[in-house]
């Protein structure tokens, strides 16, 4: 984070927003394709949305952290 926020071109909130959404998105995609495997696979599906479930609880460590 320090190389990124150095220069002072990227802002430290701003590298912390791009980390939450690239996270979110993830976990997102997890769940998407545990809906789709739902209608043939329900064991596979519950297996995707656990997956999930790490990238979502980062995402929201990464938004609720305070370093001012």
């Amino acid at each position: 984070m320090l190389e990124l926020t150095a220069g002072g071109e990227l802002a430290v909130d701003e590298v912390l927003d791009a980390a939450v959404d690239a996270v979110v998105v993830t976990g997102l995609l997890a769940l998407a394709e545990a809906r789709t495997a739902a209608a043939t696979d329900p064991s596979t599906a519950a297996e995707l949305c656990l997956v999930a479930v790490p990238h979502l609880a980062l995402a929201v460590t990464l938004a609720s952290a305070d370093l001012g």
